[in-house]
């Protein structure tokens, strides 16, 4: 799906359902956009991620929201969710990933819980903005993992925070200065797990809109063998023309592509 100067993917893979889900909108002259990954080991991981993702839809509508009011309103979606998990046997457990971002002119700000990502890819290089809330991160910050073992830590995929875990999740705050020109990639983990840093640098220095540079991951994704869902929005910092452009789109909501 392509709106305005963002585009999104959300595809199944090899999994029987797809229990991703994203959505992107504008508030004024800002444009918002979430992505969450719901855990299907734990039992309703798409009604957690599509409940977050539209609770963030519905409250973050402010163009000049601060990094601290959007934390907020992520640990407002975790209450909310606990909520839920009240009123089903099933779902009892049901937990989910969540990014979320809000860029107005050259100003980022986003919150985050568990292992999806935000990526700025700019003209210095490719940095990731989010640091996953897992054990092999945790391990790596400690000095037991190398940057290798990292990559191949068979646990690497073990989350210690979630929105709607028992207690309070553990929430990174983020405010960053962007350029005109800068790539925003928000992506769960079954999206970035199949491309490296440097594909991300060489899909941004041949493409030129977000509508290219998402079919161009997609790509690479589906060439390299999917083995999980896997979702991506991308947008570009474009001062002016975001603005412009944001005043002619409708939001946008989904959990899966065709």
């Amino acid at each position: 799906m392509v709106i305005g100067d963002a585009a999104a993917f959300s595809k199944i893979g090899t999994r029987h359902a797809n229990e991703d889900s994203y959505a992107f909108w504008p508030a004024g002259d800002a444009l918002f956009a979430a992505v969450a990954d719901g855990l299907g080991g734990m039992g309703g991981g798409a009604h957690a991620s599509r409940y977050v993702v539209d609770y963030l839809q519905a409250h973050a509508t402010h163009p000049d929201m601060g990094v601290a009011e959007l934390g907020a309103l992520v640990r407002a979606s975790h209450r909310g969710l606990q909520a839920l998990q009240q009123q089903s046997v099933e779902e009892r457990s049901m937990a989910t990933t969540l990014v979320v971002m809000g860029l107005r002119a050259g100003r980022l700000v986003a919150a985050h819980c568990g292992d999806s990502r935000l990526y700025l890819v700019g003209r210095d290089g490719v940095e990731q903005l989010t640091e996953d809330h897992s054990e092999a991160q945790r391990l790596f910050n400690e000095g037991r993992l190398s940057r290798l073992d990292l990559a191949s830590y068979p646990r690497k995929y073990i989350l210690e925070s979630a929105i709607g875990i028992p207690g309070l999740p553990v929430v990174q705050e983020i405010r960053r200065e962007v350029r005109a020109g800068d790539w925003l990639v928000l992506a769960t983990d079954g999206a970035y797990g199949r491309l490296a840093p440097d594909d991300l640098a060489d899909v941004a220095r041949r493409t030129r809109t977000p509508k290219h540079f998402a079919a161009a991951c997609l790509d690479l994704i589906e060439s390299r063998g999917p083995r999980d869902n896997y979702t991506m929005i991308v947008t570009r910092v474009g001062g002016n023309h975001l603005s412009q452009r944001l005043r002619r789109f409708r939001p946008s909501t989904m959990r899966s592509d065709a």
